[in-house]
């Protein structure tokens, strides 16, 4: 106590400029610790558990990695593995920043805001890496199904390779001209948008996948595993829904074109779900490419859900 009573005398004699950098330093001093909290509690996990690749009883310990993760190596299989391995962070470095990167993750912050207006001093492409290892542990969906009344939709984006060189090393990865931004030229499918079959329910409940094509097969296919007998689907006209109502046990309503149906029923919140998800994407995003589009989705649900990002969220992915 007599130490941090001198610390704390110290500290009433630096300046504001210092007191802002003590303030950040003693920051990621915590966050390191925090880390190495859900590191420890994996540790142990993985000690009193089964191998990885195997499933054989209780590995034991195989020296450590170079940045200090423990390594364990199976009694059968003869495999090593370490702390981090399988999860989202599995060869990532700064580990002091993790946790507050991931706290930042409540809204969208430019990438290059990221590097020099809070403190991350690493290259835009290791940010943009870092976002995505992320959000791509997040996008599987909910074990709990649908219940209740359900409001289903699907959401059409347009096929973007963003960042992709392809057209200036004569390898296209469309067979098209190049373009910078605008929308679709022709409305429905086609080669240039891609679908996204969505469906929530009233307790919060939110299910996304991305589609192949819009056939009945296709929606059906990824959307009767998602409910729970006996539910209310309501959707717009498409006559896909009122198939897997019948083949799951459930009542099916149509909602009019912009308003509620005679009962009541609308799918306002699943349209205002997408609104939200596009206002990320095309507008705060400027478009994002085709392949990291169901990361943004994961991202938009867990906002809406709000759930925690931070520490919270990294023992999560550590679990």
């Amino acid at each position: 106590m007599q130490r941090i009573g001198e610390i704390k005398s110290e500290i009433t004699k630096l300046s504001g400029s210092e007191l802002i950098e003590l303030n950040g330093f003693i920051g990621s001093v915590i966050q390191d610790q925090a880390t190495k909290v859900h590191l420890a509690n994996r540790t142990d996990a993985l000690a009193k558990g089964i191998c990885i690749y195997c499933n054989a009883a209780k590995p034991y310990k195989w020296g450590k990695t170079d940045n200090g993760n423990q390594r364990f190596r199976c009694r059968d299989c003869k495999k090593t593995f370490c702390t981090t391995t399988n999860t989202p962070v599995y060869r990532l470095r700064n580990r002091s920043m993790w946790s507050r990167y991931l706290k930042l993750m409540t809204t969208h912050i430019p990438l290059r805001a990221l590097r020099d207006g809070h403190g991350f001093n690493l290259h835009v492409s290791t940010l943009h890496r870092w976002r995505h290892r992320f959000l791509e542990a997040i996008t599987a969906n909910p074990a709990a199904k649908l219940a209740g009344l359900i409001e289903a939709d699907e959401k059409f984006f347009r096929t973007s390779y963003k960042g992709d060189r392809g057209w200036k090393r004569a390898k296209p990865p469309q067979d098209r001209k190049p373009r910078s931004r605008g929308g679709a030229s022709q409305r429905g499918l086609g080669d240039e948008q891609v679908p996204v079959l969505t469906a929530l329910d009233r307790s919060g409940v939110i299910c996304q996948e991305r589609l192949p094509n819009t056939k009945w097969a296709s929606i059906a296919g990824k959307m009767t595993p998602w409910v729970e007998t006996d539910s209310v689907i309501c959707s717009d006209g498409n006559q896909v829904y009122a198939s897997i109502a019948k083949q799951t046990g459930c009542e099916h309503m149509v909602a009019k074109k912009g308003g509620a149906n005679t009962s009541g029923v609308s799918i306002g919140r699943i349209d205002a779900y997408h609104r939200d998800i596009e206002n990320l994407i095309n507008r705060r995003c400027m478009g994002v490419g085709t392949r990291y589009l169901m990361n943004y989705f994961a991202w938009s649900r867990r906002i809406r859900q709000r759930k925690p990002f931070g520490g919270d969220l990294l023992a999560e992915m550590m679990a």
